[in-house]
């Protein structure tokens, strides 16, 4: 899903944050903003370290409030009771982030034993993406993880060997959203500027060079982004007064300026001055313009575009019909996906395997409604499936399902939503080429489909797909 501008939010104990996501809490009547500080913030500020006595959410800061005895360690409370060392309320109710054993299970109602382990601790991520057989992490401190394929040094760690739990990406700070491609990877930061690494024959690292780097390097001329969009070999940010720039592999029309050729330096978009959201595919690239219509330009062998046509590229952005009120966008191989307000979804373009889930296996080159869904929240794409998640935190998937992207239990394409097995507090989802991962509503880290790269991120590589979710490493 692209990310919205920056919104400013305030309050005690609070910083100017970047919207990423609105999650609620469990026992809480706001929502969550997690922000480029690192911090998880509560809208209205709730009790917040603050003594006044009401359930809130402790930011490690001193005070005391109800059922937290704040000890310096992260916690949020959601019922009232008796102090406690930063965990849980004894009483049942809330939503248990802290390392310490206490009664009753993370997130539950009522009480009952609980042992140390199950405790979710701190946030580990607040954002994730997808890669053809790498995954990447952005942590609540703006530095970024990756694990995975890394022949192109696309984990920018310094080195080009793979690794099946995360690693820290070399020389980032203060990243605030991140993107993947097929072997590179970029990172937007606080001031606007981007940096990139992995591989950069087609100029896919920005930076006016068409060579690799296993370390992060600033994309040429770049520093009023407000939204970051990479998938291909190509990457693409939506700047702060609504124009569109892109570098990379543009032989297919996908860096949107009038030519059909690679750009090692950010390119304008043509024509293109009122966008607020980017949604970037493998060789189609699509915008949200002011009036919530979508325009999109690049590769259009299958209906990618949703012009009406196929077999018709364009390398300057065309209108996409069928589609009003669109409020985010996720492309995946030769298919484009909208959210639209209410929480439905359309996609058009490909769909063999089903991945425009309206239960047919057939192309489409205007918009066709996904089936069943409504008030999903987020939305992804990976290679030929998508995801969504739903209000209340399940994740769905539909596409392409071989290497168990869907995460259903099985191995089978599926032209319907599938629910995935097992998770049910999903906040994000992103996908990469063959394989899928989501984040909790606690900030950690879940994923599924193919592993023979340890893209999956648990320490192993497998030949046998992942069929449901399983825990990434430390995170």
């Amino acid at each position: 899903m692209v990310l919205p501008r920056y919104a400013a939010c305030s309050g005690a104990g609070m910083r100017t944050c970047f919207a990423i996501a609105f999650v609620p809490l469990p026992g809480a009547a706001a929502s969550v903003v997690v922000g480029l500080c690192g911090l998880v913030s509560l809208s209205a500020c709730a009790g917040s370290g603050s003594g006044d006595g009401s359930p809130g959410f402790d930011l490690g800061s001193a005070g005391n409030e109800a059922g937290v005895a704040d000890t310096g360690t992260w916690a949020y409370e959601g019922s009232t009771g008796a102090p406690e060392a930063a965990a849980h309320d004894s009483g049942g109710g809330g939503f248990d982030a802290g390392t310490t054993p206490d009664t009753g299970a993370v997130g539950d109602t009522g009480t009952g034993a609980e042992a140390a382990p199950v405790d979710a601790g701190p946030p580990a991520a607040t954002q994730l993406a997808g890669g053809d057989q790498h995954t990447c992490a952005l942590r609540p401190d703006g530095t970024v993880a990756c694990w995975g394929a890394n022949d192109s040094g696309q984990l920018g760690d310094g080195t080009t060997v793979a690794s099946a739990t995360p690693v820290s990406v070399q020389g980032v700070a203060g990243a605030v959203q991140i993107g993947a491609g097929w072997a590179h990877t970029c990172a937007l930061l606080k001031g606007g500027g981007v940096m990139c690494w992995g591989h950069g024959a087609n100029g896919d690292l920005g930076n006016g060079a068409s060579a690799a780097s296993s370390t992060p390097v600033a994309v040429s001329g770049l520093t009023d982004a407000t939204a970051l969009g990479v998938d291909g070999y190509h990457a693409c940010a939506l700047r702060q007064a609504g124009s569109v720039v892109c570098w990379g592999f543009g032989q297919d029309g996908e860096l949107g300026n009038g030519a059909s050729v690679d750009s090692s330096v950010p390119v304008a978009v043509s024509g293109l001055t009122d966008a607020v959201a980017i949604g970037v595919g493998s060789g189609q690239d699509c915008a949200i313009r002011q009036d919530h219509s979508v325009v999109c330009w690049g590769y259009d062998q299958y209906g990618d575009l949703g012009n009406g046509q196929m077999g018709a590229p364009s390398n300057v952005p065309v209108a996409v019909l069928g589609v009003t009120g669109a409020t985010a966008l996720a492309a995946g191989i030769e298919h484009v996906c909208a959210l639209v307000t209410g929480g439905a979804v359309s996609c058009w373009g490909y769909g063999a395997d089903g991945e425009l889930g309206n239960g047919a296996t057939n192309s489409a080159s205007t918009a066709v409604a996904v089936v069943g869904l409504s008030g999903v929240t987020a939305i992804a794409a990976g290679g030929y499936h998508t995801c969504g998640v739903m209000p209340a935190g399940q994740v769905v998937c539909w596409g392409q399902g071989t290497s168990g992207q869907i995460g259903n239990g099985t191995s089978f394409n599926s032209a319907y939503p599938a629910p995935v097995a097992t998770l049910s507090d999903g906040a994000r989802v992103a996908g990469g080429s063959s394989h899928t991962c989501a984040l909790t509503a606690s900030g950690h880290v879940w994923c599924w489909g193919n592993d023979t790269s340890g893209q999956i991120g648990d320490g192993t590589t497998s030949a046998t797909p992942l069929t449901t979710p399983v825990a990434v490493t430390g995170m």
